[in-house]
């Protein structure tokens, strides 16, 4: 028989122990972590705020004619990098002559291209014989929301209905005189809803 001869050695070296001073301060180091985790979230929101800006400025601006009523509608529109289109103002004529300018919020409207802008000067939405103008402000990829100005016959001019921009997919139901809203979130979830003309505002 062979025999093997085996010699073992002592490969673990001490641990010395180390001094606080040698470490730091643990709650100097994890202060450390957090305020570098905070710049760099601020400069991750600087960031983003950049692009943002940059996604806003405004690429084109043009202006839509729409003729109606007698009137001629001037939309003013400005494109922005991001591709939404906002509207700034409508201009009215009448045989040339500037009958009433409609100034319009920057960043109202949330219509993504010039083919989803929809405006219409050819219906009666508050049931009183005169036609009013419409206008999209919002364009999801089914459903939709509008500004209306109601046609004021005694001055002349048309005068911003807020309540009607609550109200989505609006269609209009001339025998019952109601205003009707169809709609649905996700798959199965679906809504009918009927609205009226009472004092001044739409009422569910």
């Amino acid at each position: 028989k062979k025999t093997e001869k085996t010699t073992n050695f002592d490969t673990v070296k001490p641990n010395p122990q180390l001094s606080s001073d040698s470490i730091g301060n643990p709650a100097d180091s994890l202060q450390h972590s957090e305020n570098s985790l905070k710049q760099s979230d601020e400069e991750i929101i600087k960031e983003q705020e950049k692009q943002d800006r940059e996604r806003e400025q405004i690429v084109k601006k043009y202006t839509i004619d729409k003729k109606g009523n007698g009137f001629v509608y001037q939309i003013f529109c400005e494109e922005q990098k991001n591709g939404i289109v906002n509207f700034r103002k409508i201009k009215i004529l009448k045989s040339g002559q500037l009958i009433q300018k409609i100034n319009i919020q920057k960043d109202s409207a949330y219509v993504y291209n010039e083919n989803e802008i929809d405006f219409s000067s050819d219906t009666d939405w508050n049931f009183d014989g005169n036609n009013d103008i419409v206008l999209i402000n919002w364009h999801g990829m089914v459903d939709k929301t509008y500004y209306l100005w109601l046609y004021d016959k005694n001055s002349g001019k048309y005068n911003l209905c807020p309540s009607f921009s609550e109200i989505m997919n609006p269609g209009l139901d001339k025998k019952k005189k109601e205003i009707v809203s169809e709609y649905h979130i996700g798959p199965s979830e679906f809504h009918y809803k009927k609205y009226q003309w009472k004092k001044g505002k739409y009422v569910l």
